[in-house]
């Protein structure tokens, strides 16, 4: 994947979210878009860990508990967003929280890919 195909999937990802997190601030719909979002986007992680532990299963690819740590943090995000969206847990405050630090995260990641250039290898 080129440099400019991943600045531009950032800067979409970038208006989408802020799109979504305008738009679920002004209006209080029937339909819990944060929940939804934190849920999406962190199931996207989580199928992204499956390929890995699949690779330390089935190719014996050495497997670190430190690279377990941000889809573990994935995994609980999910779970605590299916109980939220299925009403067990009313969590609103936290799902803003989390949703801000993944806006935060995406726009420092956007801003890395715009500016940062490495053009060799020493």
């Amino acid at each position: 994947m080129s440099d400019t195909t991943i600045r531009i999937l950032l800067y979409l990802g970038v208006v989408l979210e802020l799109f979504v997190g305008i738009t679920a601030w002004r209006r209080g719909s029937a339909v819990p878009l944060i929940p939804l979002i934190n849920l999406a986007g962190h199931a996207c992680v989580v199928a992204y860990a499956v390929t890995r532990w699949y690779g330390v299963i089935a190719h014996g690819i050495i497997w670190y508990g430190t690279d377990q740590l941000l889809p573990l943090y994935a995994l609980a995000v999910c779970v605590f967003s299916i109980l939220t969206l299925t009403g067990r847990v009313g969590g609103a405050p936290v799902h803003w929280i989390i949703f801000g630090v993944q806006t935060v995260v995406l726009i420092a990641a956007t801003l890395f890919f715009t500016f940062f250039k490495m053009t060799r290898m020493i």
